[in-house]
């Protein structure tokens, strides 16, 4: 794991705040030169703590559901994995692959504009690797809330961590050059105007007025930050809660009680076997161990059942690939 300085978890923090902020602006918040500030970015992609940038981008307002899938593997070589896995990366609707301990083995994240679009791609997945899958549960995403990493800076209850996707919204269509734009953003969260500009054969002074119109339309929800966990801070959990005689305003002081703990980077609303997934950066088992027994004993009132994995490996994180848009939504709200 990389020795980390406070300057470094200050300019981490800030990358996984907003990564597109010019880096002048993070040299001047953590009393460094551009430079040196460039120099100690490169030098966390070399040794592998930071995998690549990420575009946040409100599927929903797309017209797309978020669905996961919870697989038990058995009867697969390492290289029958390694060759499922890279498949999968090349799908345009897996949106998030990883490995995990657990109840599970392994986690998949896909993106679908109804349930027969769900099926089908479900039955390509499964006519080609179905014969390695032991089992698999299906929860479909309603509302997902993302949280800068607090723990980094030493915050406790910032309320302006939270940034949230998939709950009910105005649908959106986009021209071709905003789907190009969408692409490139997120293939690459920190390309600059005047490259996305000689893609889509526009001005930069364009390719910056289309950025903050999908910007304050929401759709474009932030840029942050893809780390490897294990190198950031140690380990990456995933908590999978399941609650009873439950209303909205508790739901409303659990989702506040988790929004106050730093570690907490990602809370999902969802429907199926669980009701929310809590997904927790922490040193160790320990820090793990503390969070649960604090959440339990806070809400032992409507948490029937839980259950944790270890998310090893991530292989996969994209939100948006133009691939998925050679199908025309009708009836939505258009941004030029």
């Amino acid at each position: 794991m990389l020795k980390l300085d406070k300057k470094d978890k200050k300019i981490i923090f800030e990358l996984d705040v907003n990564s597109r902020q010019p880096l002048s602006n993070i040299a001047k918040k953590v009393s460094l030169k551009r430079e040196s500030v460039l120099y100690r970015i490169k030098k966390y992609f070399e040794e592998g703590l930071l995998r690549n940038y990420l575009a946040v981008i409100d599927m929903s307002k797309l017209g797309f559901t978020h669905y996961k899938i919870y697989i038990n593997l058995h009867n697969i070589t390492e290289e029958q994995e390694k060759s499922m896995i890279n498949w999968l990366c090349k799908n345009p609707f897996v949106s998030w692959i990883s490995n995990c301990d657990g109840a599970y083995s392994m986690i998949i994240a896909i993106k679908s504009r109804n349930s027969l679009e769900l099926n089908n791609i479900l039955r390509e997945i499964n006519s080609k690797y179905g014969k390695f899958f032991k089992s698999q549960e299906i929860t479909t995403i309603i509302c997902a809330h993302h949280f800068h990493r607090d723990y980094l800076v030493g915050y406790k209850g910032n309320t302006e961590r939270k940034i949230e996707w998939g709950s009910e919204s105005e649908k959106i269509e986009l021209d071709d050059k905003n789907i190009e734009l969408l692409d490139k953003l997120s293939e690459d969260p920190k390309a600059n105007a005047a490259e996305i500009a000689s893609k889509l054969k526009i001005s930069p002074d364009s390719v910056i007025q289309r950025i903050k119109k999908l910007e304050n339309s929401k759709l474009i929800q932030n840029y942050t930050l893809w780390p490897n966990i294990n190198e950031l801070i140690g380990n990456y959990y995933k908590v999978l809660i399941s609650l009873k005689n439950f209303d909205s305003s508790s739901e409303k002081k659990l989702l506040s009680y988790i929004l106050e703990n730093p570690n907490v980077i990602y809370c999902v609303n969802c429907i199926g076997k669980w009701n929310y997934e809590v997904d927790i950066e922490v040193e160790g088992i320990n820090g793990l161990r503390k969070i649960i027994r604090e959440l339990v004993n806070n809400f032992s009132d409507i948490i029937s059942d839980y259950t944790s994995l270890n998310i090893y490996n991530e292989y996969k994180f994209r939100f948006f690939e133009k691939q998925i848009m050679r199908k025309e939504v009708k009836d939505n709200k258009e941004i030029n």
